[in-house]
């Protein structure tokens, strides 16, 4: 059966073929399947010459309008995707396609079926993870046992692979928290709500800085996840430690 996207979705396009009224093109995620893009649809400014706005073998990103499945027909918009949509759904598929590339060395190199490693690998990453190259990458830091659903026959040239092909940037966040509780077991509490917390993120570090006062560190491959997971943290500690005074303010980012 054959897969298709769904209606609003963006998906990457190849231009296989320009007309003087619409470009086709195959759609990489699927099979390569043929859709057409209407020369109305190319660009949100007026299209005199199609050839200036379109080249061939070109990868572009386009939103599906309309699938007609009776007629194997597929319409898709270059000019309803934005630049900054295109820029993310481009990079997130060539990453996908470098993770895939992984994934079959990993394959060739034990004799194994690409669809067996998938699902032994690929699988519980997905399961987990927006991207299988973002689970590639926590395997490149953290190790197998981040995905410990993953069999550890793989674990030798696996790690081989990521750690020819993956090289590690770390991008990191700080924060301060001020964290008090007037309870008689108040400390306690805190104590252990920090430890549970850094034993669920191995991404984490809290450090105790002076009494009700603790440096919460985030480290991921970019700022802007690290930033992201940062404030995630901070907002389950305030919801879990209820009843105690928080504060959380983000200090800097830190150059390693």
């Amino acid at each position: 059966m054959v897969d298709y996207p769904k209606i609003s979705d963006v998906v990457i396009c190849k231009i296989v073929k320009i007309t003087d009224y619409g470009v086709f093109v195959s759609l990489l995620e699927y099979g390569n399947l043929e859709a057409f893009v209407h020369v109305s649809q190319i660009s949100t400014t007026w299209v005199k010459n199609i050839h200036n706005h379109v080249k061939l073998n070109q990868i572009r990103a386009g939103k599906v309008l309309h699938i007609d499945f009776n007629k194997n027909q597929i319409d898709i918009s270059f000019n309803r995707v934005t630049p900054a949509e295109e820029k993310r759904k481009i990079a997130d598929y060539r990453l996908f396609k470098r993770a895939q590339g992984l994934l079959s060395a990993v394959a060739k190199e034990l004799n194994l079926s690409e669809d067996d490693v998938w699902k032994d690998i690929a699988e519980p990453i997905l399961d987990k993870e927006p991207s299988l190259y973002s689970g590639f990458v926590n395997i490149r830091r953290f190790g197998m046992d981040y995905y410990p659903e993953i069999n550890k026959k793989y674990e030798s040239k696996l790690l081989d692979i990521l750690k020819k092909s993956i090289t590690i940037k770390d991008r990191k966040v700080a924060g301060l928290m001020e964290i008090f509780n007037p309870s008689e077991n108040g400390i306690d509490i805190i104590k252990s709500t920090l430890l549970k917390t850094l034993s669920e993120n191995k991404d984490t570090d809290i450090s105790y800085i002076a009494a009700g006062r603790y440096e919460l560190t985030v480290t991921a491959s970019d700022y802007k996840l690290a930033s992201k997971k940062i404030n995630e943290i901070a907002n389950g500690l305030e919801k879990t430690l209820k009843g105690s005074s928080f504060k959380f303010i983000i200090q800097d980012k830190i150059k390693n």
